[in-house]
């Protein structure tokens, strides 16, 4: 598996077989992470308030969602419609506020923490 496809498939960094989240991204507990690996037994959390800097990873990806919708919204509705603006630019980080949550995590976990992957797991 690549490094996409675990991404993408939120699975561990280390061997990337394990699940990092028990749940589906539309369930209740959409929130709710595996402390370690089912595979490797790695433990997800590296430190005390190691996920406080997902939401840095967070703000980026609401960033590109903000801008995009707003530069969409100004295409169609004109200058005019100003509410509809607001609206159509809010709206999609509110549908995407599970997906934010846990891509930030798992792109935090597998970009900006030293965890390697290691292909013999």
């Amino acid at each position: 598996m690549t490094k996409l496809q675990a991404v993408i498939n939120h699975k561990c960094p280390r061997c990337r077989q394990g699940n990092i989240y028990p749940n589906s991204m539309f369930s209740l507990n959409y929130a709710k992470m595996n402390e370690t690996c089912s595979h490797c037994g790695l433990k997800y959390e590296i430190e005390p308030g190691f996920f406080w800097a997902a939401m840095y990873v967070s703000y980026v990806l609401m960033v590109a969602e903000l801008v995009n919708a707003g530069i969409l919204a100004f295409y169609f509705f004109g200058e005019k419609d100003q509410w509809w603006i607001i609206g159509t630019t809010i709206s999609p980080v509110i549908v995407l506020f599970t997906f934010n949550f846990r891509y930030a995590r798992t792109l935090l976990l597998h970009f900006l923490s030293p965890i390697q992957y290691n292909k013999e797991l």
